[in-house]
């Protein structure tokens, strides 16, 4: 996936601090080797090395919204992002990207938009017009982002702890299914489901219903516009999926790579291989 670093609020906007962000985002460069963008504003920069994924020949981040005074740095896929686009048709985008409909959302509904959002993700957003900024990772942390902050009172984000650990004085995990909100200060949870406060759960076990989730979120997952594979772990989970995938590619967004299904394993030997894949 790709690498964002986020600078907020920092002291220094000398060039010297400009080619210091930049130096740390090469650190993340080995999570997206196809594209490395900056955006400089006053005393924040949102930095991205892309993996291209969704739209390659023109969703270079960051991006914008139509009048480029929201910014947003996001490693992730928002599998829903055509429909969230036919519901903001009166707003300009600028790409393909299935990510740019994040600050879209948030021109159109403020910070209260995540919860929209079917996805995996971890991004930063900045809005110029104020210099108020939010940051907010997925319902249960596929997306990795970690958060610091600088003895100058800057915070930070990053992918990885490496583009933090030299500059700041404190940094931990970013914890999942929560945000941050400069305005409303600190983090808080957007993502509360019914059950999440549930010692027992409440729902029935159906086997049928586990089955439906199951293909569904294998299938959203083939949405992509580049060549793409299933790694075998030599496990039974792994074996579903590409069962599920197989028998979905071609109705799925990625039909346009041909029917058959590519594989492969890592550091696998046959004779350990489990009875799943014999």
């Amino acid at each position: 996936m790709c690498g964002i670093l986020a600078v907020l609020g920092c002291i220094d906007n000398s060039q010297a601090k400009r080619s210091r962000i930049i130096e740390l985002s090469r650190r993340l460069r080995h999570r997206g080797p196809d594209w490395s963008g900056l955006h400089c504003h006053e005393d924040c920069y949102l930095a991205h090395e892309r993996l291209a994924i969704i739209d390659p020949t023109s969703g270079d981040q960051p991006l914008y919204n139509q009048d480029k005074t929201v910014v947003v740095t996001v490693n992730g896929e928002i599998y829903n992002h055509k429909i969230l686009r036919e519901n903001l048709k009166s707003h300009q985008f600028w790409t393909g990207s299935d990510c740019e409909v994040i600050a879209h959302l948030y021109e159109e509904h403020g910070e209260e938009f995540i919860d929209m959002l079917d996805g995996m993700f971890a991004f930063v957003l900045l809005d110029t017009r104020d210099k108020s900024f939010i940051a907010a990772r997925d319902a249960i942390g596929v997306i990795p982002l970690y958060i610091g902050w600088g003895v100058d009172g800057s915070v930070w984000f990053a992918s990885e702890m490496k583009a933090l650990s030299d500059d700041c004085e404190q940094f931990m995990a970013f914890p999942p299914g929560h945000i941050y909100s400069s305005k409303q200060g600190g983090l808080r949870r957007w993502y509360n489901p019914p059950w999440y406060s549930e010692l027992v759960p409440s729902t029935p076990y159906d086997p049928l219903v586990l089955r439906n989730a199951f293909e569904q979120a294998v299938i959203k997952r083939l949405m992509t516009d580049v060549p793409f594979g299933v790694l075998l772990s030599g496990g039974l989970d792994s074996s579903l999926v590409a069962s599920v995938a197989l028998r979905h590619l071609e109705k799925s967004e990625a039909a346009q790579w041909g029917s058959q299904l590519h594989t492969f394993c890592i550091g696998l030997k046959v004779l350990n291989l489990s009875p799943e894949l014999l």
